[in-house]
């Protein structure tokens, strides 16, 4: 097998591993291979994601890049840049311990229904599957969040919010659309109730822990660190440039 064949394949399956990992993600991108899950935030999965992360890595490494066509080339720079933040987003950032915004069902289940790219009725099958996983989803939320900045704590209570309006008012409307599919409407209303309850619960959750940290200065710092910040923009940009070279330049640009 050439190089350029062995590299298409190793990104075809890590392609396909992250879509499996990040279903929600992979809806954004048109691949609705996994559009009535959510993804799992359990310890468990973030730390199968991370193993399997060295072992994409190790893949690439033993790969021999320059034998790869310059198409190829640039595929896998993306792939190791795309593999190294993820790292970073696991190992040192670890937002899912103290951003409750992460934990918000809301943009995965309306992509499904604002995106006409199946038939509604299709859409509103992915839609039961994934409100069947928010009790569990939002129960490990909890589990594993610990201290959170207050700017994060007042916009993820408004967002559940929304996404409650939405669960309650926007699938009705759906449902409207869809017309006569007795199925649609069956499977919805399984899980739909426990879904609204299950959210509502959070918000609630969510609200105690701002009153608590309000009451005893117990909230965490909104700001990362210009370290972690530097290395965040950097894996972003996929770029060395540093945070005062992008001001610098940005500056020279307005003057000129």
């Amino acid at each position: 097998m050439s190089t350029d064949a062995e590299f298409a394949r190793l990104a075809r399956e890590y392609l396909d591993d992250r879509s499996e990992r990040h279903p929600d993600a992979a809806t954004g991108l048109g691949d609705h291979r996994f559009d009535a899950r959510l993804p799992d935030p359990s310890a468990q999965a973030l730390a199968d994601e991370r193993r399997a992360l060295d072992d994409w890595a190790a893949r690439l490494d033993a790969l021999d890049r320059g034998a790869l066509s310059a198409e190829h080339q640039v595929d896998a720079a993306m792939m190791a840049d795309s593999i190294a933040r993820r790292v970073f987003e696991l190992d040192e950032l670890r937002e899912h311990t103290w951003n409750p915004l992460l934990a918000n069902p809301g943009q995965a289940i309306y992509q499904l229904l604002a995106r006409d790219f199946a038939p509604l009725p299709d859409r509103l099958g992915s839609v039961a599957g994934r409100l069947a996983e928010v009790p569990g989803v939002l129960a490990e939320a909890r589990r594993q969040l610990g201290r959170m900045p207050r700017v994060h704590l007042e916009t993820a209570i408004g967002q559940f919010g929304g996404t409650i309006a939405l669960i309650s008012n926007e699938i009705d409307a759906a449902l409207e659309a869809a017309g006569s599919v007795p199925q649609c409407a069956a499977g919805l209303a399984q899980v739909r109730p426990a879904a609204l309850e299950a959210l509502t619960e959070h918000r609630t959750w969510l609200s105690a822990q701002l009153a608590e940290a309000d009451g005893h200065g117990g909230f965490a710092d909104p700001r990362i660190g210009p370290e972690l910040f530097a290395r965040k923009l950097s894996l972003t940009l996929s770029a060395s440039a540093d945070a005062d070279a992008i001001l610098a330049r940005a500056e020279a640009d307005l003057d000129r």
